[in-house]
């Protein structure tokens, strides 16, 4: 990517993500490149006026259902209440004080990019309807 194409880039996944937080009725939207075992923030956007206070990066090999979405290309998801939800990932849904987490792919003209996160305050799972949107959204070019 030219240096002149990458702030057009960040600005156009700046606003998909504000495209996802209003389809999905999410409260944040984080979007990461993935850089093969590490998760690169890119951008995230909120519903509030509080941002979130997420570092520059995460291990992927540290949270299994990342790591399985990164894999596979599916979208998954898992509350604070799940029983059977990885102790890790359930730990950083509650230190960013959220509930409810939808991961998905960002797919980058035709090819898996990065990673999506939608982020709820409460413990609602995203419905059928809302992950089909996201994952329309989740393609870009």
């Amino acid at each position: 990517m030219s240096e002149a194409a990458a702030p057009r880039l960040l600005e156009a996944l700046h606003d998909r993500a504000h495209e996802l937080v209003a389809a999905t009725a999410a409260d944040a939207c984080v979007v990461s490149r993935v850089l093969g075992d590490v998760l690169v923030i890119v951008t995230h956007v909120t519903a509030s006026p509080v941002p979130l206070d997420l570092g520059q990066g995460f291990l992927i090999s540290d949270y299994p259902l990342t790591q399985t979405v990164v894999r596979t290309g599916e979208p998954a998801q898992l509350t604070v209440e799940d029983d059977d939800a990885d102790e890790a990932e359930v730990r950083l849904l509650a230190e960013l004080g959220f509930a409810t987490l939808l991961m998905l792919p960002l797919e980058l003209v035709g090819e898996r990019w990065g990673l999506i996160e939608l982020y709820r305050g409460s413990a609602a799972h995203f419905t059928p309807q809302e992950i089909a949107s996201a994952q329309a959204l989740a393609r870009v070019g």
